[in-house]
This record gives structure tokens, sequence and C-alpha cells, in this order.
């Protein structure tokens, strides 16, 4: 008879058991008079991130593929192939776009998406051209929304037929979003009759979502996360509300939708982005009279256009590999990465290989989808995700008294959210609250520049693509355009070792303008070049003012001090001190001003 199995051994064996006032009390003994709460964030939202939570703050939701979805869509999750791969198609013309196509389909991707708009796809010979070689009954082609999407998708619906492929093999996303896009491109913001005869058409066809609920223009525009989830919700409704209208019933009219939404750097909160949103459709549908196992909603994500750089551009892959990962762990059925140089134009090959075998490792390597919702009993997440959705689900209710999404982008109401969101999110960018590797931390003054064609106009309506690095490289791309190097000189006080590490601060502050802070002294300091003055704080309450003035009588015109000036401020900036270099400064502002000292046009 074989002994039995020990059980486990609980870790806290032989330790003295600790409560969560025992951790406070020795975290806080670190912190230097702050307390815990201090460490304490909180999101455009309201929502606070604590900075340790417990099994009293959350706990798991229900079960992977019940009601209300929260941790999933379906019971296996993503298991056992993982999630749809599906790259996204912006050459320009129907030639260049199919060798994208079966390329991408050759080497690992499960799924295109097209751009009409980017392609230039302007009749049903084009989609033909692009689709040229490609197994219909096989590949699940997507529509992204747009301007022209309506006639594209009529097309793509004739492709299939006259293709012979059977109503059980086709498979694909129409992309129909009129709401959508009003708000990216402009335009009426109402459901037409061409896209509920779309819906019709394409009902048959099990494999087929015809109306697309697209969150991304909201989100690239500024909008905070509860705003986008809830604009998303609202256009959801509004859509379910037309097709009954049209003749058609609540179960099929949920089942033609699928929901784009946006996958970024901020890892915890993408993945709280999925989770929640389940939760709240799934409230939405039971709301209008669905049966609870109807409001498993098809999530596609979209890696976030706003997060992505021109300088520096490599860290996008890092920027995208977080965000694809969160997505993944979020429970997105499919996922769509922009190349790392999608800022910069119309990727190349290099650009869409790594989109795509970033997903790969994180499937078939990383074997992410080998677990059935991964962030399922964080406490933390669980805790994010509940109180997004409550956000979410406030923000929607008050939509919808104002008379839903149509209404909010009629009357600016939506433009409005999105230009709060950004300025927000503005002044964190600005002070380097949040920081852009490569960008606003750590740029290379030596990069060598990046270059592809151009891509197609920016969209014009009432939501524009923000980019978060933009407001940067802003100020960069004016000191390339000058004749000459934008320079400051470095007036050091003192030995180095009293002040390298302002010194660091400064070459590093300077360079996310494109100006190089070379070393310096009164004597060689040019008559009107701007100077910056770093030394201990010891060495600036003995030399700062006098030295200052001495700048100043050279014909300095602008004079800067690394350290914040404290009590001395006054006396400081009546000697010559124009401006005082830390941590918490309007960076922009700052080096704006900088720039406009060493002549360079903005």
């Amino acid at each position: 008879m074989n002994p039995a199995r020990p059980g486990p051994t609980p870790l806290v064996d032989g330790f003295e058991p600790a409560s969560r006032a025992d951790w406070t009390a020795l975290a806080e003994a670190g912190l230097r008079g702050r307390t815990v709460d201090d460490l304490a964030m909180v999101t455009a939202d309201g929502i606070r991130i604590a900075p340790v939570y417990g099994p009293e703050d959350g706990q798991p939701a229900g079960l992977p593929g019940a009601a209300p979805f929260t941790r999933g869509a379906t019971a296996a999750g993503a298991t056992p192939d993982g999630w749809d791969v599906r790259a996204l198609v912006v050459d320009e013309g129907p030639e260049d776009a199919n060798r994208t196509v079966l390329d991408e389909l050759q080497r690992g991707s499960t799924s295109v998406l097209l751009d009409p708009q980017a392609i230039g796809i302007a009749g049903p010979a084009d989609l033909a051209a692009v689709l040229n070689g490609d197994h219909l009954d096989m590949t699940t082609v997507a529509l992204a929304p747009g301007p022209t999407t309506n006639e594209v998708a009529g097309w793509l619906l004739d492709l299939w037929e006259a293709s012979g492929v059977t109503e059980a093999e086709r498979r694909g996303h129409l992309g129909l979003d009129p709401l959508g896009v009003a708000a990216r491109y402009g335009g009426p913001p109402t459901v037409d009759a061409a896209a509920l005869d779309l819906v019709a058409r394409a009902r048959p066809l099990p494999g087929v979502r015809a109306l697309e609920v697209d969150a991304t223009p909201y989100a690239d525009a500024g909008t905070s996360d509860a705003g986008q989830l809830a604009s998303a919700l609202s256009t959801g409704v509004t859509y379910l509300r037309a097709l009954v209208d049209h003749g058609i019933d609540l179960s099929d009219a949920l089942a033609t939708l699928s929901v784009t939404l946006p996958a970024d750097a901020d890892q915890f909160l993408t993945v709280a982005r999925f989770r929640a949103f389940r939760r709240v459709w799934t409230r939405m549908a039971e709301a209008c009279g669905a049966d609870p196992a109807e409001g498993a909603v098809y999530q596609h994500a979209l890696t976030s256009a706003a997060m992505l750089s021109r300088r520096d551009p490599w860290v996008n892959m890092l920027r995208s590999t977080v965000a694809a990962f969160a997505a993944g762990i979020g429970g997105a059925r499919s996922v769509t990465v922009r190349p790392f140089d999608s800022a910069l134009g119309r990727p190349d090959e290099f650009g869409r290989r790594t989109a795509r075998n970033l997903q790969l490792l994180l499937l078939e390597e990383s074997r992410l989808s080998a677990v059935i919702d991964p962030a399922g009993g964080s406490w933390y997440v669980e805790d994010l995700t509940g109180r997004l959705a409550a956000a979410t689900w406030e923000r929607f209710r008050n939509l919808e008294a104002e008379g839903g999404m149509a209404t909010a982008l009629a009357s600016g109401r939506a433009t409005a959210e999105a230009e709060a969101g950004w300025a927000r999110r503005y002044e964190r960018l600005a002070t380097r609250a949040d920081p852009l590797t490569g960008v606003s931390e750590f740029p290379d003054l030596d990069e060598v520049a990046v270059r592809r064609p151009p891509g197609p106009p920016p969209a014009e309506g009432p939501l524009p693509l923000r980019r978060s690095a933009s407001v940067f490289e802003a100020l960069r791309d004016a000191a390339d355009g000058a004749a000459d190097q934008p320079t400051v000189r470095i007036i050091a006080l003192g030995p180095l070792d009293g002040h390298a590490e302002r010194v660091t601060f400064a070459r590093n502050l300077f360079a996310v303008a494109g100006i190089r802070a070379v070393d310096g002294d009164l004597d060689s300091l040019d008559s009107d070049g701007p100077a910056v003055l770093c030394g201990s704080d010891d060495r600036y309450a003995a030399e700062a003012a006098r030295t200052a003035s001495s700048l100043k009588a050279s014909g300095a015109g602008w004079v800067a001090l690394v350290g914040e000036p404290g009590d001395d401020e006054a006396a400081w900036q009546a000697a010559g001190i124009d401006e005082f270099l830390h941590p918490g400064i309007d960076v922009v502002e700052v080096l704006g001003r900088a720039l406009d000292w060493c002549g360079v046009e903005r």
C-alpha cells in the first residue's frame, strides 16, 4: 500500500502572522515621514490605485464563459489555439496591399484587417485585387471603419458570392460603424438605411459580424477609460435600437455586433478595460431584454495609435508588446498590433514582421493563451475592473439620459470630453509625470532618423488623433530645422562630484528639445548664449547670485539654475536667473523658451 501523499506545507509555518497594520507600520518606517496612502495614484476617472491590495479588495467575478463574462466570453478562453492574430493592411494601392495580405497569412497571421481608406479601394475590382490568391473560404477578412466602408462591405459580400464561398465558410467583420466614422471623420452621426440593408444581407452568414462598435476614436482623442467604454456602450445601444426597428430581433442584433477597444502600454488598465467592458455590455444586454447567455460580446483589440512615437520609434516595440500582452490576458478574441513605424507613415516589411512576431512569441513561446483568465483572482485587477465598470456604467447612464451617443456627437459633448481628457493627459506629459521613454526621457540626440513613405492624410473629424509624443516631437523638429544645432552651456559651480546628478538631469532635459548641453565657463560663454548653472546647494548659496549677475553682464540673455530655489527665489531672480529646472516643471513651456533664446524658429 502506497503511503498517503503529504499535503501542502503552509508557507507561513514558523512565522508570526502579520496583519495589514503590521505591514503598513513596517512600510511607513522607510517612507521618511510619508504614509502608505501617499503612494496611491488616481486615474483620469478618479479611480484610486492603492499601493497594496488584499482579499477584502476584490474577488473573482463569476466563471469564464458565464454571465457577466468578466472572466471571458467563452469557458475555454483562448485555449488551445490562442487569439486571432489580425494583421493591419494599409499599403497604398491594391497591388502592394495584396502582397502584404498574402505575406501575412503565409507567415503566421490568422486574419487581415483591411483599411479601405488607406489602401484606396475605389471599386469591386480593387477589392478583388487586394484579396487575389487568398483562400476566402479559410480566411477572416475584416474591414476598418471609414467613409467608404459601406461600399467596400457590399463588394466583399459580392466577392464571397462570386467566388463560390459557401455561406457557412464566409468569415469576416464588415466594419460598419456610422457613429465611429462620424466621430473620426465627421459627418452626420446616424445609422443610415444602406448600413441596415448590409446588415440584413449578412444575417444568413453565421461567421460574419456586420456592425462594429469602435472605441478607438475616443481613446485617440484623449477621452478617459470610462468615457471610452461608455461611448462604446452607448453606440452599441444606438445600433441595437436601429436594428430592432429594422425588423431584426434582439438576439440576432447582438450577434451581428463586435467591439474594438484600444490596448495601450498601461498594462493593468488595459486588462481591466476589456474585463470591465464585458461586464457592462452584459448588463446592458440584460436591460434590453436579452437572455444573460447572449451578452457575451466579441472583442477585438487594436493597439493605440496615440501611444506611438516618431522619435526613437524602436521603443514602440516595447509599448506594443505590453499592449498585446494585456489585451491577450484581458480576453480579446482578436488582436491587431500596429507596426512600430506606423506613426512615421506606411509601415515596411520589417515593421509588419515585428508586429506579427511579437504576438506569435506571446502565443507560441510564452504560451500566454494556455491559461484561462490569468488576471482573475488578482485583488488589484479585480478591484480595478469593478471600479472601472461602475464608472463606465455611470457615464453611460448620463449619456443615455442626454439623448445617447448620436446626440453627444452632434452637440459637441463628445468633443468637449475628449478635449478635457487631453488637457489632463497633456499636463501629466508636459510635467513628465507620465514619462515617454526616448521622447521626454532619455532622448537620443544622435539617433538616425527612420524614414517611411507618407501615409494618408489624418482624419479631420471632431475627434482628432492626439499622439502623446507629438508635443515633444514638435520641439525636436524645430531644433532639427535650425541652421546649427542649438546649444546651452553648463556652468559648473565647484567639482563634479557635488552636482553630477544635476548635470545629468540638465543634459537629459535639454535633449528633449534637441538642444545639446555642453560644458562651459564664464570666459567661453557666447555673449548671448543661454547658460545653465549646476552646483550643490552650498555652492548655490555662496555663488549663484554672483555668477548669474556676471553672466547677464557678459550678455547672456537667458540663465537657468538646476534645482528648486526655495526661499532664495526672489533674490536669485533679481540677480538674473530666469528659470529654475527641477522635476515637476512644465517641460514643454520651459524648453520652448530655451529654443527661443537659442534663436530657433517654432
